[in-house]
């Protein structure tokens, strides 16, 4: 029994640790930013702690791309840390192409990124190295050994990886070569700016040099051939004039032909718009109704489900506890669970047979029906869990909740299961109708409890203390309620009990019993 215990316990925590996983996994997925990257970080790391070194390195991963689509590099750092710590418990991953991944390059790659964005003193750094130095140590490679050695004194005095200083020479070459670059180009344009002043001074030249023969000629002119050339000029002025006006006439006219296709064109635009506007109404129109009639559709087949569902829950819990049935309704199937304090009772009629024979089948099932009916009235008032009827035996239970074996609150019931028998009994006389008397038997003990059957469910419990309970019961009488000593240890004297010594049950040791005083 104690083995079962133990193994029931054992996967009970290894449910809730994995789901506490899905929770915080789903809780990252659900945050942004820095935010989410921080989060997923600490998943991978309850995820190694746990074992689940696949779901690790795939966080891990995600973390990594996603830091460095928001530009975080600190973080994209600790994630790199974490796949290489998951990857060293995964030595048979692959990554791209098939190609093997190694834990030391993901160490790597933390530790340049924090060269990159001059994070030498973050403790990450050395903790990459530290990383490092484990597996060269395990590889049996001394040189990498001595090379990491030397980076991690370096950093501890003070000073930066020669990866770094390696790093800065190559910068300050960039920047040289980046500036004969730009000597170059400011060489080349000035280079351009004195051709191109040379070319505009032998222009300035040449014209000066016809500007100087045309002042010769018009030297050697006569006053009369003067006046030829200045009504030439003159004539040739006003041909240029009118040839403008001409030009200038036909193109206001062109112009005005423009405005008026552009009027038209623009009014034919107008009602088109207009008519798209006027469908495009029309079908916002359609969609909003047919979207208020497909709402109110929903919602009443919605309505419709939650009445359902509530009436199915209902039915359930009137077959399942309710920790039984919330976990048929999660996972689809329940497993047996084991309680070690449970208070059971039994109750059966005295005489019940003699009875049967005097009334009809009918009647029978009613009063069964009438009685079983205020059996479940008072256990639910009481806080206990009805198993089930047999025949004319009624089974219940407390501390199924984990509550404690409710041993008082069992009691109770039982006592006012007898009082109300005896109320219906005094009814019934007065009709000259048979009375039915119980006798009950109460046991303290642990069971196991769980779900019978596939296709219709039946909640049961098990163990000796269930059979102790039914021989409590055949030893108790009409009208009386009978404890085991281990039942009657449970109240404490908080209830007045009549002891009546060792009673002898079939197959078990004599044990002692006691009565309830009425």
């Amino acid at each position: 029994m104690k083995s079962i215990s133990i193994f029931i316990f054992f996967l009970t925590s290894t449910v809730i640790t994995a789901q506490n996983l899905v929770d915080l996994e789903n809780a990252a997925r659900g945050a942004s930013g820095k935010t989410r990257v921080e989060q997923f970080i600490n998943v991978v790391d309850v995820a190694i702690t746990q074992g689940d070194y696949n779901k690790a390195y795939d966080l891990a991963n995600e973390a990594e791309s996603f830091a460095e689509k928001i530009n975080a590099p600190l973080l994209r750092a600790k994630a790199l840390n974490r796949l290489g710590k998951a990857l060293q418990f995964l030595s048979k991953r692959k990554g791209l192409f098939g190609k093997k991944e190694r834990p030391e390059q993901y160490f790597t790659k933390s530790n340049d990124v924090l060269r990159r964005n001059n994070a030498l003193n973050d403790p990450l750094m050395m903790e990459n190295f530290e990383q490092l130095k484990k597996i060269a140590e395990n590889k049996g490679s001394a040189a990498d050994i001595q090379k990491i050695e030397q980076q991690i004194a370096q950093i501890q005095t003070g000073g930066a990886p020669l990866a770094v200083a390696s790093g800065t020479r190559s910068e300050l070459k960039q920047e040289v070569s980046n500036l004969n670059s730009a000597l170059h180009k400011e060489k080349m344009a000035a280079d351009t700016n004195r051709a191109i002043a040379l070319r505009m001074l032998a222009q300035s030249q040449a014209l000066q040099a016809q500007l100087s023969q045309k002042e010769a000629t018009l030297n050697q002119m006569t006053e009369g051939q003067m006046k030829v050339e200045f009504m030439l000029l003159q004539q040739s002025q006003m041909l240029d004039s009118l040839l403008f006006r001409s030009r200038v006439d036909s193109l206001m006219l062109t112009n005005q032909n423009l405005a008026l296709g552009e009027a038209k064109a623009s009014r034919n635009f107008s009602y088109a718009i207009a008519a798209v506007l006027l469908l495009l109404s029309g079908g916002i129109a359609y969609s909003l109704l047919r979207a208020k009639h497909n709402s109110r559709v929903l919602s009443e087949k919605n309505r419709i489900i939650g009445a359902e569902r509530e009436r199915s829950d209902r039915l359930l819990l009137n077959i399942l506890p309710f920790v039984v049935a919330e976990e048929l309704k999660q996972k689809g199937s329940t497993s047996a669970r084991f309680h070690e304090d449970v208070s059971v009772l039994f109750a059966d009629f005295v005489n019940f047979t003699q009875i049967a024979e005097r009334i009809t089948p009918q009647q029978l099932v009613n009063d069964l029906d009438t009685c079983f009916k205020a059996f479940d009235e008072i256990m639910q008032q009481h806080g206990l869990e009805k198993i089930k009827t047999i025949g004319d035996a009624y089974l219940s239970a407390g501390g199924l909740q984990d509550t404690g074996a409710q041993t008082i609150q069992i009691v109770n019931a039982a006592r006012d299961m007898q009082r109300w028998l005896t109320t219906w009994n005094a009814q019934r006389g007065q009709q000259n109708l048979p009375e039915y008397h119980a006798r009950i038997g109460i046991h303290r003990g642990p069971i196991v409890a769980g779900v019978v059957g596939a296709q219709k469910f039946a909640f049961d419990i098990w163990g000796d203390t269930v059979n102790i309970a039914a021989r409590v019961e055949q030893a108790s009488e009409s009208g009386r309620i009978n404890l085991s000593g281990a039942a009657y240890e449970a109240l404490q004297g908080q209830i007045a009990c009549k002891y009546r010594g060792k009673i002898p049950i079939k197959n078990k040791a004599d044990i002692d019993m006691y009565f309830v005083e009425n």
